[in-house]
């Protein structure tokens, strides 16, 4: 299921960090409900800057973000941090939905095995963290995301320095999110059309965005 609505447009937006950093200059790009875009850039290109732009931890020295009303949004990040290395499977859950409300979560195992199982996990919910692999650790950021059921699931290089597995389940997770109408929005420096991660692309060039629909 696809939509003609566009749930995210940024328009003419210029950011810099510092006085001589220079992210974004006029850059225009637009999303579509229901879409997969992929957000092509090397490092320091200023892919995570664009998501703080998104979710509002980041404002744009001119133009604007415009963001559709009710929106709700969730990032999966590239790694668990420090502070969260020591949580419980379901302590990190709990964080995960809790992290924009002060309501308590109830009845949360059910949802918990429901977003693992996404991700090919199955897995004791008082595993800690840091007793998890590499590649688990991806999975487990991926399911927080997707236990918050975001209307749009931001990704910060979900590919990078993973296993071909956790590739294939990323691939799986798009395709499932699309399936429900969910957009998504992956920022990565890796690319290959033929792993089916898009039906869009953002390139980041020189300040600007480049937008190109998939053939």
């Amino acid at each position: 299921m696809s939509s003609n609505e566009i749930i995210v447009k940024f328009n003419s937006v210029s950011f810099e960090w510092g006085s001589n950093k220079t992210i974004l200059n006029e850059a225009n790009f637009s999303v579509r409900r229901g879409s997969k875009i992929t957000l092509m850039g090397q490092n320091g290109a200023g892919k995570s800057t664009i998501f703080q732009l998104i979710t509002g931890d980041a404002k744009p020295d001119s133009g604007s973000v415009n963001i559709a009303n009710n929106l709700t949004i969730a990032t999966a990040k590239q790694v668990v941090s420090r502070d969260e290395q020591n949580l419980t499977i379901r302590e990190f859950f709990e964080k995960c939905l809790t992290h924009k409300s002060t309501k308590k979560v109830y009845d949360i195992d059910p949802k918990i095995d429901s977003a693992l199982k996404v991700t090919n996990l199955s897995l004791p919910h008082n595993t800690i963290i840091k007793n998890l692999s590499g590649g688990q650790q991806a999975r487990i950021l991926l399911a927080g995301a997707l236990i918050q059921d975001p209307d749009l699931l931001l990704l910060d290089e979900p590919l990078n320095a993973v296993d071909a597995q956790t590739r294939a389940i990323v691939q799986k997770v798009l395709n499932h999110l699309k399936t429900k109408g969910k957009t998504t929005l992956v920022a990565t420096h890796y690319f290959n059309p033929q792993e089916g991660l898009y039906d869009g692309a953002v390139y980041l060039e020189d300040g600007g965005m480049v937008q190109e629909k998939a053939a």
